[in-house]
């Protein structure tokens, strides 16, 4: 009885483990549209060039993932040829987290032929900036206001409150351009931006948006300087990483020491943009692996660690082995999920006894 009893329900376990362990692992996806189309959508609403005067034809899609990028990042990027009697385009796009990050021209013979013909730069970059406002869904009326009045031939930075413009002038071969960089910053630090780029004729050339890919999160900053330098120095002392050959470097001593805060995400999880301190241990000597210093980011919020890293020369790349961490809320689904298997087999053990004795 109790052979039979196994054999029935030790499937059922086993199903219920696998079931539980795929709803922990497995995210909830959003619909998501292929890149393609997105692309094809922004060059038909966006972009200002009169399409039905070129034939499209896409010369290559590549997807670039963590393994290119680093981190957990997913970027399409595609190029595309117009082409006319008289103009040849090349327009390049950057896909990621289902937004047109970034959209490039570059002329390969002739001119642009345009929509629409404007009078000067100026009515040209609002003229976008207003179209573009609609497409994102992004309120665009104080970058709009910060270019009202202002003389686009010299190079000028401008702040409004938490918005800082940044305006330049340069050449590219034989076109004159003037880039429009407009920055998002709190306490100093730069979060999202967008850039614009036209050439003096108002021909659009490049367009480069985070703020339709990242957001910003708890911008505060609670540790100091030298409370990042005491945190990272003190837990340099359990930090070790593993050669090739499996011996464990560890017991560091150190020289100088740098810290500088970034919001440029270190981790890319959920694609938020946070404080961090940035710390450079330089050691006393060059150590295993060519490792002459220890690079720490540490959170600026909670002077939390979020990660360790060797800087070496000559390549290598050697694994943290003492300061691996795990999410909390993949702890707590795992802890979940053996709490249900316990009680599982508590009961079929339960069952199985009173069985015996009856």
């Amino acid at each position: 009885m109790k052979k039979q009893l196994t054999k029935i329900i030790a499937p059922l376990i086993a199903l219920l483990i696998m079931t539980s362990l795929l709803s922990v692992t497995t995210p909830v996806t959003a619909q998501i549209t292929p890149p393609q189309e997105k692309a094809m959508h922004f060059m038909e609403t966006m972009l200002p060039v009169d399409l039905s005067k070129y034939s499209i034809t896409l010369q290559s899609e590549r997807m670039m993932d963590e393994e290119a990028i680093g981190h957990n990042r997913k970027i399409t990027s595609l190029r595309y040829q117009l082409t006319s009697e008289n103009s040849d385009l090349s327009v390049s796009f950057s896909v990621e987290k289902d937004n047109i990050a970034l959209c490039s021209i570059s002329t390969i013979a002739g001119q642009i032929i345009p929509k629409q013909q404007y009078s000067n730069q100026f009515n040209a970059v609002k003229a976008f900036l207003e179209k573009y406002q609609t497409y994102t869904q992004i309120d665009s009326s104080n970058l709009i206001a910060m270019i009202d009045g202002v003389d686009l031939t010299k190079d000028s930075t401008i702040t409004a409150e938490n918005l800082k413009l940044s305006i330049h002038n340069s050449h590219r071969s034989e076109t004159e351009q003037t880039s429009f960089y407009w920055t998002y910053t709190i306490d100093g630090l730069d979060y999202t931006s967008l850039e614009l780029i036209f050439d003096k004729k108002g021909n659009f050339d490049t367009l480069s948006d985070t703020r339709v890919v990242f957001r910003i999160g708890d911008t505060s900053i609670k540790v100091s300087l030298e409370q990042a330098i005491d945190i990272a120095l003190e837990n340099l002392q359990s930090y070790s990483y593993k050669m090739p050959d499996g011996t464990v470097v560890k017991n560091f001593k150190t020289g100088d020491i740098a810290a500088t805060l970034h919001t440029i995400p270190v981790d890319y999880v959920d694609y938020e943009l946070r404080p961090y301190w940035d710390v450079r241990i330089f050691l006393d000597d060059i150590y295993p692996g060519n490792v002459f210093g220890v690079t720490v980011f540490i959170w600026a919020n909670t002077g939390e660690i979020i990660s360790y890293s060797n800087m070496a020369t000559g390549g290598g790349s050697y694994s943290d082995v003492e300061l691996q961490s795990t999410s909390p809320n993949n702890i707590l689904a795992i802890v979940a999920v053996a709490i249900i298997v316990i009680v599982v087999v508590a009961s079929v053990i339960g069952l199985a006894f009173k069985k015996k004795h009856k």
